[in-house]
Parts: C-alpha cells; sequence; structure tokens
C-alpha cells in the first residue's frame, strides 16, 4: 500500500519495547491456564531458561491454536509475573488475550488535529528504525517543496510553531506510526482519515504521492493560518441533536463542524462562544473538552479562504486505492480529482460515522488509531461495539514504547493467521524437557452427554386478534409527530391534533415518543414501491432515527394499509408494507427505544378517530404491533400475535401434472439448486432453472443423473427482452410449477444504506418475478412458490432493505392470490445451506440471526413443509422456542437509568455493588475496599481510554452493555450500581 519500503524490525521476537512475546495457545481457553502453570513450573526448574527460549521454543513445537495469550516478557521476573496471571484468570498489564477463530479486515485510523503536542515523536524518532526512515523521507520532501521541516517540532520542546509546520508534524508522525505498524506484520486492509489525517491515509495507502501530500498539508496549514485567531473548537459526549440545542442556546456563532459517532460531536465557532458552550455542557453533566485548534475548521468559516486554497493546492487525481475518506464517508474512488476532494475535506462537516461505517460493511473488525494520544477509540467503540478490536498506538504521559507494544500484542493476538516471528541471538535448540500443548482430559468411561435438542421443521401461521387497548397516562408526555421525506400530510396535522391538550406537543429532539408518519405512497404496483422508496431513501426517508432525543423511549411508525389484517381486506399497500418492515429492523440500531408499528385504515381520519390512535401508541408498552380498522360497531384495533404452530394443510400433489413444467429462478443458487433435486427425485419431468450465470457443469450432471430433463439457460430477469427470448426457447406449454428462489442481500445498518443499494436489492425479488410472469405462461392450474423471509415479519439488525425486499414479495403473493392464482410465499428461517448461510454471513453474522433462536433448517424438511396447500403466507423456520419468544416477546425495553434518576426501578443484584467496585478499582488502580462510590467516576481520574475499558470489563462481568457518553457524563460509582440491575436489563440485554 505505502510508498515507503517495509523494513521488519519484528524480525526478531523483539517487540518496540524490547520485550518478548511469549504465545500460548490452547483448544480450550481452560487449557491455557493449565499451560501457564507448565511452564511456571518447567522455569522455577530451569532458572536458566530465558523469556526468548521460551518464546521461540513455544513456536517452533507448537502450532497456534483458537485461545490465545500473549505474554509480554523483558525477563524471567516478568514473564513469571505474567504466567501466573494466565494461570488464575486475571487481567495483567503485559498479557492480550483472544479467541477469535478468522481474520477480520484491518483498518488504520489517522485523526484529525487536536491530540499534538512539540516532541510527541523523540522517543519514536531515536528507538525505533522504521519510523525515523519514514520520519525523514516526510521531512526531505517538505523541504524539497520549499516548507520548513517537520522535525524540530516530532523531536524538540517548545518553540514558536507554524500550521505548517504543526500540520506537517502531525502528518509525519501518522505516516511513521503506520511504518512501524506495517514493520512488524500488521498491515492495513483499509485505510480511514480524519480531517487532516484524511492525508496521511491517502498516502499510507496509496492513493496519493508523497510530493501531493507535502502540498495538501502545507496548503490546508497557509489556509487556516488566515483564519486562526479568535476561535476554538471542542468536542462533546453528546448526539448531534442535543450539540445543536446547545448551540441554539449560546450566545455566539457555533457550528456543528464533525459528527464522531451518535453520541461525540465536535464544534468550532467563536472562541469564547466555544468556551461558553463547554462550560453550559459540563453543567449538564456532558463531557467536553477544548481541542488545541485556534481555528473554525469545517465550518462556512473557510469558504473565505476557498479561492486562496484552490490556488494553492496541487492538480491530479487519486490512484485506486483502499481509502475511505470522512469527507465523503465513503471509499474514494480512482480519478476523484484532488482540488474539489480536498477543499471539501477542509470545509465540510467530518463524518468519520459514516466513515466507519463504510468499513464496517467492508469487514472491518480492528481498527488502529495511529497518532501520539487516541482521540477517536471512544467514537469508535460507540460505533463499531465490543465486538471490534480498537486500539490506539500511543498514549501521553505513558512510555511510548510500553503502549506501542501492548496495542501490537493486543492486534496480533486478535488475528488467528498472524506469523509470530521466532526470536533469533543465542536462544539455542528448542529446550529440553520444555512441557507439551496441554491437552483436554476425555474420559471416555463417563456417561454419554445428552446430544444436543433437535429442533423441528414448524408452519406457522399470522395472526391478528382483535383487543381493547386503553390509553396510558398522559400527564407529562412528551410527543412529537414527524413527517417522513414529504411534508404536509393531513394525517399529521389530525394527529398533532390530537395530541394537543393530552400532552406536550414537543420537538424530536426533546420528547420521549416519536410519531413518525409515511408518506402518502399507494400504488399497488410493488415494482413501483421499490422506485418511490428507493427515492426518497435519497431524501432522508429513515432520518427520523437520527433525531431520536435522549429522552425518547419508544418509536411510532404509522402507516396506511400497510397490512392485511382482516380476510377480505384488500390486499397490503407494498410501499406501506416494505416501510413497516424497514422500521422494525430499524429498531436493532437503537436498543434503548421500543420500535412499534400501528396501521391505519385511511390517511383521511376524522378526529375520533385520531384520537384512538393517539390511544393506542400512548397504551401498553407491551404492544408491538398494531392495526386499527373501521368495523359496524366503530374503530378497533388488531394486535398483532407471536406466530403458533398451524395445520400445514394437504401436501400438494405432486402429480404428473404438477411436475410437468418446473421453473425455478435463482437456479444456480443453493436454495435453487435443493428445489430441484427435491422436485427431481418425486419424479419432475422437466426443470428450468434460470439464473444470471447459468449452472456449472458438475451441478447440472448431479440434477440430470435422477433421469428429470434439466434446462439451465442464462437469464437475467432484469432484462426483459432476454427473458422473452428464453421463454420463446423454453417455456413450452407453460409452468406447472413455479419456484421463485431469485433475490440479493444487502445488510448495513441505515446510515449507510444507498437508494441504489436498496433498489437492487428490492428488484431482485419483485422486478425479475412482475417480469417473468409477463413474459413466461402460466397454465391455468399453476402453482406459485415465493420465497420470502421471517426478516420480513420481524425485522434484524442491519436488514432494512432485505426485510423490505421480502415483506414487498409477501404483497405480490396476496396479489397474485387475489387474481385467483394459486400463489403463496413462504416466510422461511435460517436454511441450513453453506449458499444460503454464507449471503447472510458474509454481511451481517450468522450469530445475530441465531441469536433470536433461529436454527438452520434441513431443506427437505423445510421444501416439504412449504409445498402444501396453506390457506395464507405461512413461517417456516426452526428454532429453540424459548430463545424464539424471548425474542417476540412483546415486553416494553427496560428503561435505564440516567444520573438524575435517585432510585432504582428494582433491587440491583446483590452481586452488582461488588462487581462496580472490583472493575472500577481495578481500571483506576485504587482501593476496592476504599472507593467513595459517591464520588464521580470522572473526579477519580476516569478518562475516555480507561472508559474504554471499563465498558469491556462491565460487559464481561454483567452482561450488559454501559454507553460510554453515560461513563463519560459524571456518573457516580452508586448510580453506576442502580443502573446495572441485572434483572431489569434482561431483556434489554437479549434485544441487543
Amino acid at each position: 500500500m505505502s510508498r515507503i519500503r517495509s523494513e521488519a524490525v519484528f524480525s526478531d521476537g523483539a517487540l518496540p519495547d524490547g520485550r518478548v512475546a511469549v504465545v500460548l495457545s490452547a483448544h480450550a481457553e481452560e487449557l491455557l491456564g493449565r499451560d501457564a502453570a507448565a511452564i511456571t513450573a518447567y522455569l522455577e526448574r530451569h532458572p536458566q531458561a530465558s523469556p526468548a527460549a521460551v518464546a521461540a521454543t513455544v513456536l517452533r513445537t507448537r502450532r497456534i491454536r483458537r485461545h490465545r495469550a500473549v505474554l509480554r516478557a523483558g525477563g524471567r521476573a516478568e514473564l513469571l509475573d505474567a504466567l501466573r496471571a494466565v494461570q488464575a484468570g486475571q487481567a495483567h498489564p503485559l498479557v492480550a488475550r483472544s479467541s477469535r477463530t478468522s481474520r477480520a479486515a484491518t483498518a488504520f485510523v489517522f485523526p484529525g488535529q487536536g491530540n499534538q503536542w512539540p516532541s510527541m515523536g523523540a522517543e519514536a524518532y531515536r528507538r525505533l528504525p522504521g519510523y525515523r526512515a519514514a520520519a525523514d523521507a516526510c521531512a526531505a520532501a517538505f523541504t524539497a517543496a520549499g516548507h520548513p521541516s517537520p522535525l524540530p517540532y516530532l523531536t524538540t520542546g517548545s518553540g514558536d510553531w507554524s500550521q505548517t509546520e504543526i500540520q506537517g508534524a502531525q502528518f509525519t508522525h501518522a505516516v511513521g506510526l503506520a511504518q512501524v505498524w506495517r514493520s512488524v506484520g500488521i498491515r492495513p486492509d483499509y485505510t480511514i482519515g480524519h480531517s487532516l489525517g484524511e492525508v496521511a491515509a491517502a498516502y499510507v495507502a496509496g492513493a496519493i504521492a508523497l510530493p501531493d501530500a507535502v502540498a495538501v498539508v502545507a496548503a490546508r496549514a497557509r489556509a487556516v493560518e488566515r483564519l486562526a485567531g479568535g476561535y476554538a473548537m471542542a468536542v462533546l459526549a453528546t448526539p448531534v441533536g442535543d450539540a445543536e440545542a446547545l448551540i441554539a442556546e449560546t450566545r455566539g456563532w457555533l457550528e456543528i463542524s464533525a459528527v464522531n459517532a451518535d453520541a461525540s460531536v465536535v464544534i468550532a465557532g467563536e472562541r469564547t462562544a466555544v468556551a461558553d458552550l463547554v462550560a453550559a455542557a459540563e453543567r449538564r453533566g456532558v463531557f467536553a473538552r477544548l481541542l488545541d485548534v485556534d481555528y473554525p475548521g469545517h465550518t462556512s468559516a473557510l469558504e473565505r479562504v476557498r479561492d486562496d486554497l484552490l490556488g494553492l493546492l496541487p492538480a491530479g487525481e487519486f490512484a485506486a486505492a483502499p481509502f475511505i475518506g470522512s469527507t465523503t464517508g465513503e471509499e474514494v474512488p480512482a480519478g476523484t480529482g484532488f482540488a474539489d476532494y480536498w477543499y471539501r475535506n477542509l470545509r465540510d462537516t467530518v463524518r468519520f460515522d459514516r466513515a466507519v461505517g463504510t468499513a464496517r460493511r467492508r469487514g472491518a473488525g480492528v481498527f488502529i488509531e495511529m497518532s501520539a494520544h487516541p482521540s477517536l477509540l471512544v467514537a469508535l467503540g460507540d460505533l463499531v461495539g465490543d465486538e471490534a478490536v480498537v486500539i490506539g498506538s500511543g498514549q501521553r504521559d505513558a512510555p511510548f514504547a510500553d503502549t506501542l507494544a501492548a496495542n501490537i500484542a493486543t492486534a496480533a493476538a486478535a488475528d488467528p493467521q498472524f506469523t509470530w516471528p521466532v526470536p533469533t541471538g543465542p536462544v539455542g535448540a528448542p529446550l529440553r524437557g520444555f512441557p507439551n500443548a496441554p491437552m483436554r482430559d476425555v474420559h471416555l468411561w463417563a456417561m454419554p452427554k445428552p446430544l444436543p435438542p433437535v429442533h423441528r421443521v414448524v408452519t406457522a401461521a399470522e395472526r391478528w386478534d382483535p383487543v381493547t387497548h386503553r390509553g396510558g397516562p398522559v400527564r407529562g408526555r412528551r410527543i412529537a409527530v414527524v413527517e417522513l421525506a414529504v411534508p404536509g400530510s393531513p394525517l399529521a396535522g389530525r394527529l398533532r391534533a390530537a395530541v394537543t391538550g393530552r400532552a406536550e406537543l414537543a420537538d424530536p429532539a426533546g420528547a420521549d415518543l416519536l410519531i413518525a408518519v409515511a408518506p402518502l405512497l399507494d400504488h399497488p404496483d410493488p415494482a413501483e414501491a421499490v422506485d418511490r422508496l428507493a427515492d426518497l431513501l435519497g431524501a432522508g426517508l429513515l432520518d427520523y432515527a437520527d433525531h431520536i432525543g435522549t429522552a425518547c423511549r419508544e418509536v411510532w411508525l404509522l402507516t396506511v394499509g400497510g397490512e392485511q389484517v382482516r380476510a377480505g381486506e384488500p390486499v397490503a399497500l407494498p410501499a406501506q408494507a416494505a416501510l413497516a418492515a424497514m422500521h422494525r429492523s430499524l429498531g436493532f440500531e437503537h436498543p434503548e427505544q421500543a420500535f412499534r408499528h400501528l396501521d391505519l385504515p385511511s390517511w383521511d381520519i376524522d378526529a375520533a378517530t385520531a384520537v384512538t390512535a393517539v390511544d393506542a401508541v400512548l397504551g401498553p408498552p407491551s404492544v408491538h404491533e398494531l392495526a386499527l380498522r373501521e368495523t359496524s360497531f366503530g374503530p378497533q384495533l388488531f394486535v398483532r400475535t407471536p406466530p403458533e404452530d398451524a395445520e400445514p394443510g394437504a401436501a400438494w400433489p405432486l402429480t404428473e401434472a404438477t411436475l410437468a413444467d418446473v421453473v425455478i429462478t435463482g437456479g444456480s443458487g443453493a436454495l435453487g439448486r435443493h428445489f430441484a433435486r427435491y422436485l427431481a427425485r418425486r419424479g419432475a419431468r422437466r426443470i428450468v432453472l434460470l439464473s444470471r450465470g447459468g449452472l456449472d457443469p458438475a451441478a447440472l450432471a448431479d440434477l440430470t443423473a435422477t433421469g428429470a430433463e434439466v434446462i439451465a439457460p442464462q437469464c437475467d430477469l432484469r432484462s426483459a427482452e432476454q427473458l422473452a427470448a428464453v421463454a420463446a426457447d423454453h417455456a413450452g406449454a407453460g409452468a406447472s410449477l413455479l419456484i421463485h428462489a431469485a433475490g440479493a442481500a444487502t445488510f448495513g445498518d441505515h446510515r449507510g444504506l444507498t437508494p441504489a443499494a436498496f433498489a437492487d436489492t428490492a428488484a431482485a425479488k419483485v422486478d425479475g418475478l412482475t417480469r417473468l410472469l409477463d413474459h413466461w405462461p402460466l397454465r391455468p392450474d399453476a402453482r406459485i412458490l415465493l420465497c420470502s423471509s421471517v426478516s420480513g415479519l420481524w425485522g434484524g439488525r442491519g436488514h432494512i432493505a432485505y426485510a423490505a425486499a421480502n415483506r414487498l414479495l409477501d404483497v405480490l403473493a396476496g396479489q397474485l392470490r387475489a387474481k385467483g392464482r394459486h400463489a403463496v410465499a413462504v416466510r422461511y428461517g435460517l436454511w441450513r445451506t453453506d449458499g444460503v448461510r454464507s449471503t447472510i454471513t458474509d454481511r451481517a453474522g450468522i450469530a445475530a440471526i441465531e441469536a433470536a433462536g433461529l436454527v438452520p433448517m434441513p431443506p427437505e424438511d423445510a421444501i416439504a413443509a412449504s409445498l402444501r396447500a396453506h390457506p395464507g403466507d405461512p413461517l417456516v423456520y426452526a428454532a429453540d422456542q424459548d430463545r424464539l419468544r424471548l425474542f417476540l416477546r412483546q415486553e416494553p425495553v427496560k428503561t435505564r437509568h440516567r444520573p438524575t434518576d435517585p432510585t432504582p426501578a428494582a433491587d440491583p443484584d446483590p452481586d452488582t455493588p461488588a462487581v462496580v467496585r472490583a472493575e472500577v478499582a481495578a481500571v483506576l488502580n485504587l482501593d476496592a475496599a476504599t472507593l467513595d462510590l459517591q464520588t464521580s467516576l470522572l473526579d477519580l481520574g476516569l478518562d475516555s481510554l480507561l472508559a474504554l475499558d471499563l465498558r469491556k470489563r462491565l460487559l464481561r462481568a454483567t452482561g450488559t452493555s454501559v454507553p460510554l457518553a453515560t461513563l463519560l457524563g459524571g456518573i457516580t460509582g452508586a448510580e453506576l450500581i442502580a443502573g446495572l440491575d441485572t434483572r431489569s436489563q434482561k431483556v434489554e440485554t437479549t434485544r441487543d
């Protein structure tokens, strides 16, 4: 990637701090302690054995296994101390652990200004040859271009520094650190830049040459020098909406400068205004910190220097490289012009949150910050959660080499494919008599373990039951009514009028209940719905999720005609049904709010019906899916109940007539092939498999071996011309059985969902089938089976597009039945099929789906359950029913305790005080017995880095993830204990 040659300084096995890495690994985590005990005993018997000899022996005689512990040791005493910690299962500063089974992509993260200081690179320049070589190369490029060298700022103390020297030094330091990481064998799959850090990120990735990078740094520095003085910037641990509210309440000019995470923003403006805002934030218990910057970066003030900046920037274009910029939040494509991009880099709001989201969608699971002191780790922790590895490089007021070495060990331990160098020097042959890797004892005469439960495939039905639903208390409630993408809905006006007088009508930022009103989308064509929803996505259709305030606990979506509740009702409107599915999936991104749905019968409701609707959303919190319908007795509410086993109906007679001409879309996919194999073995005479790529010869031979005639033409269902041509050649008398198994999958949170990606996912399900029905003849009694998903009804984290596409397919099945066709959409659970699993695994994570209780279905059983006379669209799945009931349980999300809440909702778990005392004391290096629980954690010494460590420890000990903003918001130990009531958090943990 980088233009700098990689120099392997780790080849002798020594880390930057001079310590040796001793790598222990085992098949089971408990065996690590046994291994540590055996090595400890060996060292006590052989005092001459050095850490380097132990490290070399382990690497030469053992292979790396799943559970790993990396011990850094500069001598026998340190090694023995670390071994005893592993043996006891205790945390230790010289031990890094990991049990990851696959390598995640690595992203180097380059922050902007605000965390630099003179001499920050002195130790690295003196001790690390790779860093020094990279820094010298950068310094030579600066001086060759007529700019001052960055080395004096990097390596000496105080001075009168220009912006060119400061920014040049930060660029050089980041490049040098990246070279050190590369030299130890940890290389970036992606680079992410934040403001000034984008220049280093682009250079390290290979998107820009060093002379051009230097020119960009110098141009930015000159531009901001002209604005320096009288301005300031500050970081706030609060959502954008709350920051905007603070700005509105503060005198003077201020703007949002950067959005780093859901609860981390940077503001810029006049110095006095920034100071006043920081003070106001701190009075409210919001973490706020001034940055070491005296210009208003990423604000409208930069427009004054636009022409000057463009004149200073180099001409040229970006080369192809995996560089993700926070200017756009996306990978910067080759051919992008320098001038406009680098101006926008300095002028536009930094969207670091979107850049990280892009990296996550591309598989990044390790994020390493290239800076002297971390400034983005808290934001990264909020964005990627605890499942990713988030580390820095250095830390102010801590020995640089020690910090860097510890972080290198953490990153290397997390990579099961990392190549550990064998220490060289006077280590000699492997140590004689060294203990072997421990193995798990297996007692063959022991009683056999019970077999895992067999989860049968069940067929369930969707059901709506009438319900008497009384409105809840309204005193003190603050309700906001917002319209999605297209304002001016008369329905929204009626709802606001119904709220007025019953509760306070509030802005979204201050509301405790948010009602989002769907746009008027009533076209019955599902293909048209795909286009309209894609257009509205680009217009901010899902932006309501970004305006949820800190007090909000419920978010209701109101659709019209989005559900078919009773027999005889019209088929659901496709766009409304799809939007409800998107809303359900959106709720998984916001575990602290309950996302609920109410479907109305009409956009033109009267005042009384509007009051009934408001009463419904104020009703019992145990209800998530409601529908309001007009009956002869007046408005009636219906509730969707969790699925129950249903009578599957008689099996379809797989007669000669039914199996005469089978057509399967998605024929080259695993699901399509399973259907083909099942039907061929049961007498299908002729099977046409439609797919864009056709079928490979081996798969085709497997199917034809059954005796069926199998035809697999290449056919893109998106092309009407190609489809018509294939139908003319192969349709014959028409299909007797049509299986629609084609589809595409796009997974990711809503901020990364583009209109094009949504359209591709939905069109693969809907447009292809519509065209097929237009061009492929069907026999009068033909049966149609559409392969849908429970995701359309239940949603899932990252399933916004996927859930909507499947819900549209359900609607299409209903429309076909209304036209007299034998059509059914089967909402499947999880398939036991490598191809289907990989579609979901690579993008959303199989664990997230199995967390709902779904388990993989045997394909034959699932298909057999599908081919029956279902009265409606069934659900076919296998599940751990207890876990599934928890997932679908209609209970409120427990409210997390805020620092201002004087009493907990229930008695805390008796172990919680001891856990909190122990973990806080461990993080802050205090005596647990004397820890003052009434003092703010900030006053006890908690900072952003320690908060990350504390959150991980609390998650491991209690199963609850505490928001970083809470830990950094002035909370006391006593308040933290109240908020960690384990019994009140069980449902919340399940949802997370």
